[in-house]
């Protein structure tokens, strides 16, 4: 039986130019993405246990004035937390609407990843989010849906998940492309502008280590009303949803924290692999010489890395040279 569509709060209506994810009234739990009418602040509902306080406590993390300098640098790619709000029962949580001041907001929802389950899952979930987009196991994203508002009609044109994932892989070049405007625009310097932004993301990302992120997605919006040959070009990429499964920090207090973390990325990277996909376990993969040829070589030297750490964990020598894959 479906439950029933939960009461707006106060002064909120349903997320304009939400893409993707919940979406008020048509979730399977009916909750979903608001905003305020009044400020036009985003109201995100914490679903999923423990999926939603984990992301709950990412932001007050984010936010804190103890954080790393690698992760402060992150805050710009981030929508700003507001705080939270209570309303029947449900913990909102309150972020920056960031295309409040975009005229014509043109919107694109990417799940990153090769893999988007955590080490919790179940080999049902598993396979139920593989088979979601198959590419996205080769490629590493996949698009969630994207709105693209065109001029010449004064309309938004929307394309949702379904469509999205019914693109192969060669196809996904011209989702992107209609997103941006093609045929009809020339929107390269937006192109240009989201890829700087990209670059700087990514170059981000690399340097912190405090965090794993697991199916995430990164937002990329730009306002339509753009005019060709002109600098006036505005533009944002930000990452807005977020599974967090490991604080590194907290992890590598307990014994044997580096293998465990080594552990988890090895038996990801075999789950996206082909031996797994042909119905091998990770530990069959790994193991059986005749299945090694369907592993890739980042899975095999992750497994390198990964036995080294174990040994040394008993070699008492390693209580003076440190562990191996300590820092890794």
């Amino acid at each position: 039986m479906d439950s029933v569509t939960p009461q707006l709060p106060p002064d909120t209506q349903p997320l304009a130019h939400q893409v993707a994810g919940h979406f008020y009234g048509r979730s399977k739990t009916k909750f979903g993405l608001l905003q305020r009418c009044s400020t036009g602040d985003v109201l995100k509902p914490l679903l999923n246990p423990p999926r939603g306080p984990r992301e709950h406590q990412f932001y007050l993390d984010m936010f804190s004035d103890e954080i790393s300098n690698e992760l402060r640098a992150l805050r710009p790619f981030l929508p700003k937390l507001l705080g939270t709000y209570q309303f029947d029962s449900m913990t909102y949580l309150v972020l920056e609407n960031i295309v409040r001041s975009y005229e014509y907001p043109c919107v694109i929802d990417i799940k990153l990843g090769r893999v988007t389950y955590d080490c919790e899952a179940t080999p049902e979930k598993i396979e139920r989010q593989i088979g979601k987009f198959q590419p996205a196991t080769e490629i590493g994203f996949q698009l969630l849906g994207w709105k693209t508002y065109r001029r010449l009609d004064n309309m938004y044109i929307y394309h949702d998940k379904r469509c999205a994932r019914s693109l192969n892989k060669e196809e996904l070049l011209y989702g992107f492309a209609h997103f941006f405007g093609a045929p009809e625009n020339n929107h390269r310097p937006f192109v240009r502008a989201v890829l700087e932004r990209a670059v700087a993301l990514e170059r981000t990302m690399s340097q912190q280590f405090e965090f794993v992120f697991i199916a995430s997605s990164i937002l990329i919006v730009y306002d339509s009303v753009h005019r060709e040959n002109s600098d006036d070009v505005k533009v944002d990429t930000r990452k807005f949803e977020y599974t967090v499964d490991y604080n590194l920090e907290e992890q590598q207090k307990k014994p044997q924290a580096a293998c465990e973390l080594l552990r988890y990325d090895l038996k990801m990277c075999l789950l996206a692999s082909d031996c797994c996909k042909l119905g091998h376990t990770p530990k069959e993969c790994i193991s059986n010489d005749k299945l090694r040829e369907f592993v890739p070589d980042e899975c095999r030297r992750l497994a390198y890395t990964f036995f080294e750490c174990k040994r040394s964990t008993i070699d008492m020598r390693a209580r003076f040279r440190g562990r191996k894959g300590e820092i890794y």
